[in-house]
């Protein structure tokens, strides 16, 4: 089956400083300084505008201090988004060319409110890690959330868990991110993404489609 790309983390500066251009089969792609492809995008920020508009479109302008850029979603998903909220978006890099000017934005697959400030801090550092291939394990957020043992003390010990139950629940067919986030209740959402991306960019889970996870490996 074909794997699909993880989220990347990203700066906004990143987004915005990055090159529109085609390949040779003239579909729009943005390149970055080192020559990568960002399309599947995980940022960080606050939201400074929003706008509405027909046919249940919600445009947000996200800032992170690096930049902004422009969210927009036709399905109602980003609705419940209030302005100066802080959020946290992996979605997918649209280019839109109308004209002679060339539209790039992003259209969200999963937008969450982010409720501790640390965890801008530690998207950052992630996004460093990633970045320069830095080795550095980064422990999550807290062990311990509101009493409750999270049962996990680092995101290498929630990417072991996440491999055992995945495997445990997956019938053929993978499992669904919904499944999973049943069976973590006291862990943060966010973490389980951020160590989900880490097995699919090591090859350990794959995507048999856009949310479902498999064990590449039995």
């Amino acid at each position: 089956m074909k794997r699909r790309s993880p989220y990347k983390r990203v700066k906004i500066q990143n987004i915005n400083s990055a090159e529109v251009t085609k390949d040779s089969e003239e579909r729009w792609r943005l390149i970055t300084a080192d020559g990568s492809t960002l399309f599947r995008i995980w940022i960080v920020g606050v939201v400074t505008e929003k706008y509405g508009g027909e046919n249940n479109y919600v445009g947000l302008k996200i800032e992170d201090g690096s930049g902004a850029t422009m969210v927009k979603a036709w399905d109602g998903s980003i609705e419940s988004i209030s302005q100066w909220d802080k959020v946290e978006i992996l979605g997918q890099i649209q280019i839109s060319e109308q004209g002679d000017t060339v539209d790039v934005f992003i259209t969200p697959d999963i937008v969450e409110n982010i409720k501790d400030d640390n965890w801008f801090i530690y998207h950052k550092l992630k996004t460093v890690q990633q970045r320069q291939h830095i080795d550095t394990e980064i422990k999550v957020k807290s062990a311990v959330v509101e009493g409750i043992d999270l049962g996990v003390a680092s995101l290498e010990d929630l990417k072991n868990k996440l491999k055992t139950l995945v495997k445990q629940l997956d019938q053929g067919n993978g499992v669904t991110m919904d499944n999973i986030v049943v069976k973590l209740p006291n862990i943060d959402e966010a973490q389980i993404y951020d160590a989900i991306t880490e097995l699919l960019e090591s090859g350990e889970f794959f995507e048999p489609q856009v949310g479902i996870y498999s064990n590449a490996f039995e």
